[in-house]
């Protein structure tokens, strides 16, 4: 895809490398280790061979520690070379669309590769000189949009505690498990379930801020389903729609592929003992987004065995995979350095 290796980082690397910068690690060891890793890797985009990509979740993260929002932007603004990956919704959305033209024997649409996940062309990332970005904005996140992404985050708990419950009552084979999180996560996202609770939530006694985003959220799926229709699927020929929700054009569509992946081994390790934590429902959007286009990933030691060895999607998707442990910290800017050299 792109002459340069696109790292996502996580908002782990980032805090603790804002960290050391401000001094407030106390392992002196650890300290060194993120000063000397940020120092690397600030070397490797200026020699134009990596960058780094903002994302929205980057972005809404660093808003709730106040201490580390700017320090955070910052890094943000050197390490990514002005790249930025498109919202999660809108890559969902257009593999969507992607796999409607091809349920309906169309051809795929006119743009380039890239276009799907990021907002300008990895090729062409602009210039860093003395680590300012040179006509780079960057964006403007409103009170809206962190109330927004609140709700998303509660959003997507209550969704996978449901599926927790559901699959807890009626444990499923492996096989069968993925399909069913598969369509319920399109159901969840784009189909009735999404439907009925964005009108239950517009309708009923909630909060005014929690209607307003219940009305966006209504908008942009009603928008959404006016572009499938123009593709040629008729949101009221239910023989269609059903076809289309179950074929496998959609179900094996990236995102939906990396998610539902992943809530169904987080529900098969919860039958076997493991509580999941809150910060794994919120990962699953994160990893669903950034896993087909980026050549190196940071994450969670969780999430990496998971990834890895249940599902193999470092192979599938080409991706090399790092947690923040010390081995795969040190394996990680050791690759870095090789980049460089």
């Amino acid at each position: 895809m792109s002459s340069h290796t696109i790292i996502y980082l996580d908002q782990n690397y980032l805090s603790n490398m804002v960290k050391a910068r401000a001094g407030s690690i106390a392992d002196a060891y650890e300290t060194k280790f993120w000063l000397s890793l940020f120092d690397d890797l600030k070397k490797a985009v200026l020699a134009d061979k990596i960058a780094c990509p903002e994302s929205e979740f980057h972005l809404t993260e660093t808003k709730y520690d106040k201490r580390l929002e700017e320090p955070i932007i910052e890094i943000i603004n050197i390490l990514s070379g002005g790249l930025q990956l498109l919202p999660w919704r809108s890559i969902l959305e257009s593999q969507i669309e992607d796999a409607a033209r091809q349920f309906l024997g169309m051809l795929p649409e006119k743009r380039e590769s890239w276009a799907i996940a990021f907002v300008s062309n990895p090729k062409n990332i602009q210039d860093i000189k003395n680590t300012r970005i040179i006509n780079y904005v960057h964006p403007t996140l409103t009170n809206d949009d962190i109330e927004y992404d609140r709700q998303l985050k509660l959003g997507f708990n209550e969704e996978a505690q449901k599926m927790l419950e559901d699959y807890s009552s009626k444990p499923l084979e492996w096989p069968k498990l993925l399909q069913e999180s598969k369509m319920s996560l399109i159901d969840g996202f784009v189909g009735q379930f999404a439907e009925q609770s964005y009108k239950e939530k517009i309708k009923g006694d909630y909060p005014l801020e929690d209607k307003l985003i219940a009305i966006r959220n209504y908008k942009q799926f009603m928008d959404f389903w006016d572009r499938i229709h123009q593709i040629g699927i008729n949101p009221k020929d239910y023989d269609m729609v059903n076809s289309f929700v179950r074929s496998k054009e959609l179900l094996d569509s990236p995102f939906i592929d990396i998610n539902a992946s992943i809530q169904a081994v987080i529900a098969e390790r919860f039958i076997q003992g493991r509580k999941p934590k809150k910060g794994d429902f919120y990962d699953v959007p994160i990893l669903s987004s950034i896993l087909p286009y980026c050549d190196i990933v940071t994450t969670d030691r969780f999430m990496k065995e998971v990834l890895i060895n249940k599902l193999h999607f470092d192979k599938k998707y080409k991706t090399r995979i790092f947690s923040a442990t010390e081995s795969d910290r040190l394996d990680f800017q050791e690759l870095i350095r090789q980049l460089i050299n």
